[in-house]
């Protein structure tokens, strides 16, 4: 339901939040220890440091860091960069006119699930996922230091 980028963005900053509040840390460093795609990742990082989610430093002792406590991030907040805005979506059937006066027959019960989604992000923070998040079953995590940015 979600793009990979969110599916990033999320897993990214839940290490974060799982790190604690003082956390800082590479991309690269992110990157290995979700196994993800360091150039892909560092795309997603910059995103949301103009979102002002988080906050970059760059040097040896920079990385980046969470800007506020992760039980004051929803996930709403770290996906919308990343998803669509606009009220129209696809529809799930595939047709090119599907709307309230021309729906297919999936058309009221996808909108359903879209909002209970939607309220789902805006209600679930950082903090309620930070660590389950980010392991995933192939990937055995690794021990990276938790630096703080200077």
């Amino acid at each position: 339901m979600l793009s990979r980028s969110s599916e990033y963005a999320v897993r990214a900053l839940s290490l974060l939040a799982d790190r604690g509040e003082d956390a800082c840390l590479h991309s690269r460093e992110i990157a290995t220890e979700l196994n993800l795609p360091p150039q892909f990742l560092t795309k997603i990082l910059r995103r949301l440091t103009a979102t002002n989610l988080v906050t970059s430093q760059r040097g040896r002792s920079g990385g980046f860091r969470l800007n506020r406590p992760a039980s004051e991030i929803s996930l709403l907040a770290v996906v919308s960069p990343f998803e669509p805005t606009n009220d129209g979506f696809e529809c799930l059937l595939g047709q090119v006119n599907c709307t309230d006066h021309e729906a297919c027959p999936l058309h009221g019960s996808w909108i359903e699930i879209r909002a209970s989604l939607h309220d789902l992000l805006k209600r679930t923070t950082l903090a309620d996922v930070a660590g389950r998040a980010i392991r995933t079953p192939t990937h055995e995590r690794l021990n990276i230091s938790t630096g703080a940015c200077e």
